[in-house]
């Protein structure tokens, strides 16, 4: 008899129940519906974790499972910031256009020029870019949260897999993408201000009445949303027969080829969906944030991505959520001062400068000592041991399919 998904997959309801419970308690617990016991800014920075998470989801997906590195997944998630932060800086600035017009009529073009004036004169232009021919249409700026970070990675993938870039090779081609991306968004021409970024995104536009502490507690509520759908759409795909191709072009590309398999559609199908997971991430992350510059898109960013899969543990979705949730808020503990000075008499480490120091360190211990992560914390505290593979290696590695595996 053929089990249920629920019931091959515990973990997703556990996950659930989880993700609820934490995101009902901080609900209780905030300004804006409960007993004021976590700050507006707590509940925004929860929000933003539970985003990272999401994007962290997918790194898992296009790393852990089907093996490509890639160091440029946070571009997407800039990208998807960009473009819903588009529409944020537009109609915010045309309320203020229009408000300080004291009710006198204007043009649409005299409309139209007052807004570029506004966001675009920290940049030394007054004209309205080409890029922002839709920025007056929150569905259409919605739409293409998905279509342009899909399209780039489309193309990108389709060029770069159907060269049979592999290895250390791609996760190159992927941060020298993303190094130009984040130069040319770093130019005043950009049409997207430059270095100055995108700001104020926090005020909604038609929501002022609502206040911080309810905003941050509704993105709370989507960001923990996107991320409950998430994990419940890569666990549907890892745990059938297409993660099982996944996890076989993972261990043994030539050999899945030899079978028969498109190995780079596979590639390009996963590459692709995962970059649209980072957008849809970067999305609900922005507004959060409040502000989003070039900076953000910087190869750097895509490296600590990685550190946070490889700490919660590659190759298992729950580890990757994990590490990331981790990573997150310790950094916010360390980076925000929080952390006390450690005086060790010649000398007085600082946290917040060292921070980095540490979590560069981790990783090297991780990768050396602990290639699973908090995820085989996790395992040895509860108990569990990876599953008795039965019948001869079908590939070079240790961790390949195996034969029990590939009848089923």
């Amino acid at each position: 008899m053929t089990q249920g998904f629920f019931s091959r997959n515990p973990s997703v309801l556990i996950f659930l129940l989880a993700l609820s419970i934490f995101t009902l308690v901080v609900t209780v617990l905030s300004n804006a519906y409960g007993l004021d016991l976590v700050s507006t800014s707590m509940v925004k920075t929860l929000g933003k974790t539970l985003c990272l998470c999401l994007i962290a989801l997918a790194m898992d997906l296009v790393w852990g499972y089907m093996g490509i590195l890639s160091l440029g997944h946070f571009a997407f998630f800039g990208l998807g910031g960009y473009m819903v932060g588009m529409w944020l800086m537009y109609a915010r600035t045309r309320d203020i256009v229009l408000s300080s017009a004291a009710g006198l009529p204007m043009t649409p073009q005299e409309l139209n020029d007052a807004i570029a004036t506004q966001i675009f004169g920290v940049v030394g232009t007054s004209e309205m870019p080409a890029v922002w021919a839709f920025a007056g249409s929150l569905p259409a700026q919605l739409g293409l949260v998905l279509i342009v970070p899909g399209l780039l990675a489309l193309v990108f993938g389709w060029l770069a897999f159907r060269a049979r870039v592999t290895g250390v090779y791609l996760s190159i081609l992927t941060q020298a993408m993303t190094l130009a991306l984040a130069l040319y968004l770093f130019q005043n021409d950009s049409g997207l201000r430059g270095n100055n970024g995108l700001s104020g995104l926090q005020n909604i536009p038609g929501l002022a009445w609502a206040g911080q502490d309810r905003l941050s507690v509704w993105f709370l509520w989507a960001s923990a949303l996107a991320l409950g759908l998430g994990y419940l759409a890569a666990t549907f795909i890892v745990s059938g027969k297409f993660g099982s191709v996944m996890r076989a072009i993972r261990d043994d590309e030539a050999r899945v080829r030899f079978l028969g398999y498109p190995v780079e559609g596979y590639k390009l199908f996963v590459f692709t969906l995962t970059a649209l997971i980072a957008a849809i991430a970067g999305a609900l992350y922005y507004p959060q944030a409040g502000i989003i510059n070039p900076a953000e898109i910087a190869p750097i960013a895509s490296i600590y991505l990685a550190v946070w899969v490889a700490i919660g543990g590659r190759g298992r979705l729950w580890g990757a959520v994990l590490g990331a949730a981790f990573v997150s808020l310790v950094s916010t503990w360390f980076t925000g001062g929080r952390a006390p000075d450690l005086n060790l008499g010649v000398y007085i480490v600082k946290w917040v400068d060292w921070w980095q120091v540490l979590l560069g360190l981790s990783f090297v211990l991780v990768t050396l000592f602990a290639p699973k992560g908090l995820s085989g914390l996790v395992d040895l505290l509860t108990g569990l041991r990876a599953p008795a593979r039965r019948g001869a290696p079908l590939g070079p590695n240790e961790g390949a399919l195996q034969e029990r595996e590939a009848q089923e």
